[in-house]
């Protein structure tokens, strides 16, 4: 009498006993006839050990009556019911077969039940497009959802997908079950090797090989929003991705957090320097050079001066300003952001009342490299040195300040001032700039000791003399 098992592929970590294995693992199943004679039929399912009940040989239930549990047994238990029906399919079919074809090998038996438990598996799995063809339908999909500069990112993802590829042959046909631990060491060591272009030839000739850890860090976020939307998609019970291995891709290893000294903004007298500086003095530049170099300046010093995020400024309309306060809602989290353009910020307004209230408009790209010749002329040029890493390799790129200015750096140089120059809040800073945690800011107080130890002399010893100030009378 034929019978059926559901065993894990890897139950347990290797070399570690009876230690469960805390990755994901397949269920396959077994058409057990005698000792002899056994039929090994993979399925397109995975879990983790952890969750596999051993001896019903079924996922378990979550226990408790806590929120959502309900549901999240709902889908336990049609889980367990697609094996169940796995399960008798195959015992049915294997009896059909042997009354059927009496003298059938048993070889053949077992090449049957393998064919038919893979076809009985598609369902579970949509595959009517293949891996490039889903990244293209989410690709299409992101379209009048998310920034033009977004939808880049994930474009540049997929050719670098392609060129892995090319690269190793292992990865040459990418499938959703293909994207697991192995694949990302081999993604990774990839995007380290990079041959030179864009930034990358920015950097000193000997080091300009490989992508930076933050930048491979991006990519392998970006891979992770893909695969998490083909979980979903087109729907819950037929989604274009099953395999969940992706969920435990980490970026440690790839993103290093950039400490201050790595973070480049402009000093109160460099930002000054910059914003008053006046380019028809620029005599080696034409006219219309010198009126585009201003209009990026203006552009970068509103930045600095509010504090926003490029995407908010791109998208600043005359409607949102009201006397010295401009009112929107945030581009990126959605939120309503008021920023007073009093005080430090009420330059802000005198380059908006310059542009009646519509500031010029470029593109972001444009934008950094005009930047850039910008702040040249305007002598920004104070040596910085920043450190970045390519896996555990650090790589020191030395350079006149002008050389590192991006759109960012506006709202990160408003950050530093703001706190370092004018003591203001953190709390305050954090409402005024959206950042979603005070660590982050953190990253921008001054660490110089010059401000150490006047802070410290401001101090008072503890066997000083207390001065006590007594009312009179």
């Amino acid at each position: 009498m034929a019978t059926t098992k559901l065993l894990l592929q890897q139950p347990y970590k290797k070399g570690g006993g009876k230690i469960l294995n805390p990755l994901e693992t397949r269920l396959y199943l077994f058409l057990i006839i005698d000792r002899t004679r056994m039929v090994k039929i993979k399925t397109e399912h995975v879990i983790y050990p952890k969750e596999w009940d051993f001896r019903n040989q079924q996922k378990k239930e979550i226990a408790g009556n806590l929120p959502g549990n309900p549901e999240k047994n709902e889908k336990i238990q049609k889980f367990n019911k697609e094996l169940r029906k796995l399960k008798e399919d195959t015992e049915t079919e294997y009896r059909n077969l042997v009354k059927q074809f009496p003298d059938l090998p048993f070889s053949q038996i077992a090449d049957i039940l393998k064919k038919s438990g893979k076809t009985k598996e598609n369902p579970f799995v949509n595959t009517d497009k293949d891996f490039f063809q889903v990244l293209d339908e989410f690709i299409l999909s992101l379209e009048g959802e998310a920034s033009p500069r977004t939808i880049q990112k994930f474009g540049t993802l997929k050719n670098s997908l392609l060129e892995l590829g090319k690269d190793n042959k292992k990865y040459e046909t990418l499938s959703f079950s293909t994207i697991n631990k192995s694949f990302l060491t081999a993604f990774t060591k990839h995007l380290r090797n990079q041959k030179p272009r864009g930034r990358q030839k920015t950097r000193p000739e000997k080091e300009q090989y490989g992508l930076l850890n933050d930048t491979v860090g991006k990519y392998i976020e970006c891979l992770k929003t893909f695969l998490k939307w083909a979980e979903e998609c087109p729907t819950e019970e037929n989604p274009y991705n099953k395999f969940t291995a992706y969920k435990k891709f980490s970026n440690s290893g790839t993103k290093r957090e950039k400490k201050a000294e790595d973070i480049v903004t402009l000093t109160l007298s460099e930002l000054r320097q910059f914003y008053t500086f006046d380019f028809s003095k620029a005599k080696d530049l034409k006219p219309e050079k010198q009126k585009s170099l201003e209009r990026v300046r203006d552009l970068f010093c509103f930045g600095a001066f509010t504090g926003q995020r490029w995407s908010d400024i791109e998208q600043l309309d005359k409607s949102e300003v009201h006397g010295d306060t401009w009112s929107f809602i945030s581009y990126k989290t959605k939120k309503h952001t008021e920023i007073y353009l009093t005080g430090y910020a009420s330059p802000a307004l005198d380059i908006l009342k310059k542009y009646d209230y519509q500031l010029p408009k470029i593109s972001l790209q444009k934008f950094n490299l005009y930047l850039k010749n910008a702040a040249e002329a305007a002598e920004i040029n104070t040596p910085v040195t920043v450190r970045r890493y390519i896996g555990i390799k650090e790589i020191k790129v030395t350079k006149p300040k002008h050389a590192f200015l991006g759109s960012h750096c506006g709202r990160r140089t408003c950050v530093s001032i703001l706190l370092n120059d004018f003591n203001m809040n953190i709390a305050h800073v954090k409402e005024i700039t959206g950042h979603s945690d005070l660590d982050t800011l953190q990253k921008y107080v001054n660490s110089d000791s010059v401000a150490r130890r006047k802070a410290m002399e401001e101090t008072k010893s503890i066997i000083e003399p207390l001065k006590i100030k007594r009312k009179a009378g």
